[in-house]
């Protein structure tokens, strides 16, 4: 086509594969061992960052149960004080009726 100018993927890929036909078997051979290295490290570090985050989560929901424990023990301690003044006032109101 008039004014277009030539595609450069072709070009690139036809690099790359000149590229790789000059290397050596064993030069493929140990960037394959090395990429296996990589992915495996890779693998290893997500796994272990995973145990790290589901460590932490735990310990966090641990430390919210001991704050929430703290907060319904108040609550409940200050709903038996209002129980029993009520149960005094209407035990005083029986005892003033006999």
């Amino acid at each position: 086509m008039k004014g277009k100018a030539p595609s450069t993927t072709d070009q690139k890929r036809t690099f790359i594969k000149i590229r790789h036909q000059d290397r050596s078997i064993e030069d493929l051979d140990q960037e394959q061992k090395q990429m296996k290295m990589r992915r495996d490290y890779l693998k290893n570090a997500m796994y272990e960052e995973q145990k790290m985050a589901h460590f932490n989560r735990m310990k966090i929901l641990t430390h919210w149960r001991k704050i929430m424990r703290v907060a319904k023990t108040e609550q409940l301690k200050k709903e038996m004080q209002i129980y029993q003044q009520n149960h005094d006032r209407e035990v005083d109101a029986k005892d003033a009726i006999l």
